[in-house]
Order: structure tokens, then C-alpha cells, then sequence
């Protein structure tokens, strides 16, 4: 992959088609252990509430999001990919900003997502946009490893 100019990336929903790319981005974006299983990935889009929303440079998924609303007033950001050649441009920060408007839109006020405990890059990222530490939960992820329970408040 090529590296992309400045914004040249376009945001869509994710359609079933994007599946097994989601789930390769996922692998080449997290450690064996902390990335979904397919099969996880499916029940995170199957959900009541879920949606995906897909980037795309030059038609070549290069990120993705995928969220949901949990009850009344919480949503939940379940995992954010950015291909790592496509990374420090800012599409991480539009998913994540496309997406919470979406949640705050359908009512959710307060916003979670889980982060491993080893991930200093995506835990910065997520304290920039207001998120903070609520919680360590111990053996989070397949592997054993620890994640931070992060929370934002929308109102």
C-alpha cells in the first residue's frame, strides 16, 4: 500500500462484503491474543444496536470502527483499526468522532471501550478525545493480558 495524500479517504457503512477484511485488518493491527477471532468479530456486528463504519482510500479498505449502543444512555466502542501505513493522518480521529456523534445522536451519554493495558499509542489517543481510566480488568483478553476500562461523558 501506498501512503495516502492528506484526507484523501472516504467513510461509508460497512457492508457484509468488508468481513474478511475487517477481521485481516484486525490481525495486522493487534498482537495474536488481543485481536478478534472472526467469530467475535461476527457477534460485535450481530448485536442490537452494532454498526461499522468502513475507511477507504482509493477503494482499498485501510480502517474501520465498529460500535454499539449498550441500554439507554451508554455506548461502547468495541475495536478501531487504522492499517499501520495509514496511521498519524487522522482517520483514526474522524472514526472516532463519526462514530460518537452517531451514539450521542441515538441518546447514549456516556461512552466505553476497553484498551490493552500495553497499548500506550491508543491509550493516549483515547485520553486526547476525553476518555479516561475507570477500571483495570484483569485477564480482559484471550491471552491473559489486562486491559483499561476507559469511559467518556457526552453530556
Amino acid at each position: 500500500m501506498s501512503s495516502p495524500k492528506a484526507n484523501t479517504f472516504s467513510i461509508r457503512e460497512y457492508q457484509p462484503a468488508d468481513f474478511p477484511t475487517l477481521c485481516t485488518l484486525d490481525r495486522l493491527c493487534f498482537p495474536e491474543g488481543i485481536a478478534y477471532p472472526a467469530e467475535e468479530m461476527a457477534l460485535g456486528l450481530e448485536q442490537h444496536g452494532a454498526f461499522a463504519l468502513v475507511a477507504e482510500i482509493s477503494g482499498q479498505v485501510v480502517g474501520f470502527i465498529l460500535a454499539h449502543r449498550r441500554g439507554r444512555q451508554w455506548g461502547h466502542i468495541i475495536t478501531i483499526d487504522v492499517h499501520p501505513q495509514f496511521q498519524h493522518q487522522g482517520l483514526g480521529a474522524r472514526l472516532m468522532e463519526l462514530a460518537e456523534q452517531r451514539l450521542s445522536k441515538s441518546g447514549a451519554i456516556r461512552l466505553l471501550l476497553e484498551v490493552w493495558v500495553e497499548n500506550r499509542i491508543a491509550i493516549q489517543f483515547y485520553e486526547k478525545r476525553g476518555y479516561a481510566v475507570r477500571q483495570v480488568l484483569s485477564n480482559y483478553y484471550r491471552d491473559g493480558s489486562d486491559a483499561y476500562l476507559m469511559e467518556k461523558n457526552l453530556a
